[in-house]
């Protein structure tokens, strides 16, 4: 379906006996139906002598057609044409799938600005001009008059016949509209809300390069942790060649995606499972007490570990006098945890000083702000409640003390030492810049 929506001006219907805009792309696009925005001038002429009925009526009869009566007088102001867009916006919700023509060559030039607004900031829309009959300003033509008779004017309109020249040519606003697309990406992109940009992009993607829509998947995939499909496609291989420090790695910067974003009750309960599968690479890799020594693997359960008292009694006996030291009830089975390997490193005394001070901070962190807002039931967990706890860290903080005990652990390895995401941005953006030819 055809729809046609329009301000009417006072070159229309018919103006020096050649059509006005609005009539115009009615003739020549012939909608199947039409809404004109009447101000409170054009309402008077419409309700008393129907020249904007009579007139579509006449040339186009199969057209259906209605109309927005306003009592707006100041049609040079912008603030007054409100209901002008409004109307557009309730056509929309009426016919949310058809195609909408937009007339740019009716009304004031506030009005016009107004068309043109809509044009760019709405999909599924074609903006048309049309021409004077002059090809030039059309300013010294003469309107109809109220006291001439509109069915003499409307018979005598030269530009009724077969093979009038039409005058109609589409604005070429792709342009402003790709700008104003480009702007709602970088900002969707600098809040790291990838598939609202990559659906956005998808929906105008011939305006942009294919780069664009390749880095885009790329991040949304990868900050999803969908790893091996986000370099798929990419021309190039998965850059690790540790398979634990890339979890690790990618785990922890979106973390610090949630962190920047404000996402607080994301980001927060992260912190155990991150630092429980840190200091299991750390011990496979950084100490010589093995964790099959004096753990055994729960069934059914290949991630999770069990601490035996009594191998562990066996394997190292100064680690467990610790341990046993340490709980009130003495040291008995129990879960492997976070909290319980860093006992074990405290014990052991290998460890460098600048790290274990990074751990033991994120073990404050992890058995009081992380534990006491995890086990509450919180609508909105914010800085404010979470800087309440002991020790009183900002989420900026923390996630600066996990940066901080991953690379110090990580050293040697090849890793991501920047946050991607930042680098990635900016590669996007960088692409926005780039037309598609």
């Amino acid at each position: 379906m055809s729809i046609l929506y329009t301000p009417a001006g006072d070159t229309d219907p018919i103006r020096d006996c050649y059509d006005g805009a609005m009539l115009h792309i009615i003739r020549t696009y012939r909608p199947q139906y039409v809404r004109i925005f009447l101000s409170a001038e054009m309402s008077a002429k419409e309700k008393n002598r129907h020249i904007y009925s009579k007139a579509i009526e006449y040339n186009v009869p199969e057209c259906r057609f209605d109309f927005i009566y306003t009592d707006i007088v100041n049609v040079q102001l912008m603030e007054e044409l409100v209901p002008l867009a409004e109307g557009f916006l309730e056509l929309r919700k009426e016919f949310p799938e058809e195609e909408i023509l937009l007339n740019l060559s009716s009304g004031t030039p506030q009005m016009k600005t107004v068309m043109s607004f809509l044009a760019t900031d709405f999909e599924n829309v074609r903006a048309i001009q049309v021409d004077s009959p002059q090809r030039a300003s059309n300013r010294t033509a003469h309107a109809t008059q109220d006291n001439e008779d509109i069915d003499v004017v409307i018979e005598n309109n030269f530009d009724n016949v077969p093979d009038y020249t039409c005058r109609c040519h589409e604005a070429p606003l792709s342009l402003l509209r790709r700008y104003s697309i480009r702007h709602q990406l970088i900002s969707l992109i600098n809040n790291y809300e990838y598939r609202a940009a990559l659906t956005m992009y998808n929906k105008n993607k011939a305006m942009f390069v294919e780069e664009t829509g390749k880095l885009l998947r790329h991040a949304d995939l990868r900050s999803k942790l969908l790893i091996n499909e986000a370099f798929n496609g990419m021309g190039k291989e998965n850059i690790y060649n540790n398979n634990s420090v890339k979890k690790l790695n990618e785990f922890l910067m979106v973390m610090e995606l949630h962190q920047r974003k404000g996402e607080l009750a994301e980001f927060i309960p992260k912190l155990t499972p991150f630092l429980y599968e840190l200091l299991l690479y750390y011990f496979e890799n950084h100490v010589s007490l093995k964790l099959e020594r004096f753990c055994y693997s729960k069934r059914n359960n290949n991630s999770s570990w069990k601490i035996s008292a009594e191998k562990l009694r066996k394997e190292a006996p100064d680690v467990f006098t610790y341990l046993n030291y340490y709980f009130r009830q003495g040291f008995r089975d129990t879960e492997l945890s976070f909290s319980n390997m860093l006992l074990i490193l405290e014990s052991l005394k290998s460890v460098k000083t600048e790290l274990m001070g990074e751990l033991q901070i994120l073990r404050e962190v992890e058995k009081n702000q992380r534990n006491k807002i995890a086990h509450t039931i919180l609508t909105d967990v914010t800085e404010e409640n979470l800087q309440a706890i002991e020790p009183k860290l900002s989420s900026y903080q923390i996630i600066q003390h996990l940066r901080k005990a991953f690379l110090l652990i990580m050293e040697g390895e090849y890793i991501c030492k920047r946050n991607v995401y930042d680098d990635l941005n900016r590669r996007i953006v960088d692409s926005l810049n780039e037309f598609n030819k």
